[in-house]
């Protein structure tokens, strides 16, 4: 086994992060961020490290980001000063925490749901003709299925909280009214909203 091979093994392994790092920033080859290795078979691409180590290319990646923004300050040697298999000073755990939210930034929370609502939908829909869903047609088999989901929930009140209950049969008449031409968009659109809202209801119901 290759010493790059042997760090690799160590990766995949429980460690401290900043060792974990080393272990990466020593083996894996400087040529992905455009700096050539001559000649030096030693090293290996993250791809290959991560290959050897069972674990996720992104995860290597992110170490050696973190690795070598610490190197630009100062902290530790830079990759092209590390070989495999040798040990190095590593950096506290307060001060590699620091630089790894530094060097990979969480990604921008993406637009909740709850900030667009129904009634905005249902108007952008309206301005434009050309967003359409087809009616369900009323085959035999649909009406078949429309009745057994009506007989299925008819003493939902019965059998389930008011706010399951209500719910569920907003759901109903949503589904139904998929099938009637001119309400298709309106009725898919409080279909989904329904689902959120029965799901709400379980929670809030334990």
């Amino acid at each position: 086994m290759s010493a790059w091979q042997e760090d690799a093994d160590l990766f995949g392994k429980a460690g401290s992060k900043a060792f974990l790092a080393m272990l990466a920033a020593r083996c894996v080859e400087l040529s992905e961020r455009g700096v050539n290795v001559k000649n030096d078979i030693s090293k290996v691409s993250a791809s290959a490290f991560a290959k050897a180590a069972g674990k996720a290319v992104n995860t290597v990646k992110n170490y050696i980001t973190t690795w070598d923004l610490l190197a630009e300050d100062g902290q530790v040697p830079p990759r092209d000063q590390l070989a495999p298999g040798v040990d190095v000073d590593l950096p506290t755990v307060k001060t590699w925490t620091e630089y790894y939210r530094k060097a990979n930034p969480p990604k921008p929370k993406a637009t909740k749901p709850e900030d667009v609502t129904l009634e905005q939908v249902e108007a952008e829909l309206a301005e434009n003709p050309d967003v359409r869903l087809l009616p369900v047609p009323q085959s035999r088999h649909v009406t078949t299925y429309v009745r057994r989901m009506k007989h299925a929930t008819e003493d939902i009140g019965d059998r389930a909280p008011d706010s399951v209950a209500d719910a569920v049969m907003r759901l109903v008449d949503c589904l139904e009214a998929l099938s009637i031409p001119g309400q298709t968009n309106r009725a898919y659109l409080h279909s989904l909203d329904a689902v959120a809202e029965l799901a709400a209801a379980f929670d809030n119901s334990r």
